[in-house]
């Protein structure tokens, strides 16, 4: 299927269902699988109906052409999809008084970035930071797992993850990495008003320069014989964690 720039197809009942509710003017097209009839199905086609988003009842073959490796759930939209930023776009955001970022050190895996854009989204991120090269970025799949979060917050690919660490903090954003070698836990931190987390790969962990440029290194204390956690499992229990701290000093 022919698509223009920054559009995509992704598949997926919570994924269409976010995308349709952002409005007409991103949607451009919903396909059903023809054999799928489920309410929840149907509530959707009603849904997109009332935006005059069209609708395109379509076979398998469609599906495993266009949505290869997501799992679509007999359903699909065509939609304007929001475009990655670069390092400029950090200028701006950094003006805020308020900030919470989330910056993952060298993420590869298309499921993990999807889930912890999702995480994110949850708990309304300013925004997510992740290096150019060697890292995964806003692929069909990403969209798919983050169920519609990666339309809510802007995901900045910065060209240096060190240089763009350096100018988060001498902005006065205080970065935190998630490390296991981290002296506080999590639960200790006093957070101030402009936080960024950092997030490692599963299986390396912080990068050494981008440890060496966080303001501090703090840990999630793992009592079970498993010590190291998913990484959007990580970034969920530090952003509520986050967001518990700010709401109880508002109270």
């Amino acid at each position: 299927m022919r698509k223009v720039d920054n559009e995509e197809i992704v598949g997926g009942i919570n994924t269409v269902d976010t995308i349709i509710d952002l409005g007409k003017d991103s949607s451009k097209k919903l396909f059903v699988l023809k054999s799928k009839t489920s309410l929840r199905i149907k509530s959707l086609i009603e849904k997109a109906e009332s935006k005059n988003i069209g609708i395109f009842f379509k076979d398998l073959n469609f599906f495993k052409t266009n949505c290869k490796n997501i799992n679509h759930q007999g359903i699909a939209i065509l939609y304007k999809s929001r475009k990655e930023e670069d390092d400029s776009f950090l200028d701006g955001l950094l003006e805020r008084k308020n900030l919470l970022l989330l910056i993952l050190d060298h993420l590869t895996d298309p499921h993990n970035v999807g889930a912890c854009i999702r995480s994110a989204a949850a708990a309304n991120v300013d925004a997510i930071i992740v290096p150019k090269n060697r890292s995964c970025h806003l692929t069909p799949v990403v969209r798919k797992i983050s169920s519609g979060g990666s339309e809510l917050i802007p995901f900045v690919i910065v060209k240096n993850l060190v240089r763009a660490l350096k100018k988060i903090s001498s902005s006065g954003v205080d970065i935190l990495g998630a490390d296991l070698s981290g002296e506080e836990s999590y639960s200790e931190i006093n957070f101030s008003l402009r936080v960024a987390f950092v997030i490692g790969s599963e299986d390396k962990g912080l990068k050494r320069l981008t440890s060496e440029n966080c303001d501090k290194l703090i840990k999630i204390k793992m009592p079970g014989k498993i010590q190291s956690l998913n990484a959007s499992v990580s970034a969920g229990i530090l952003l509520f964690e986050f967001l518990n701290y700010q709401k109880s000093k508002m109270e």
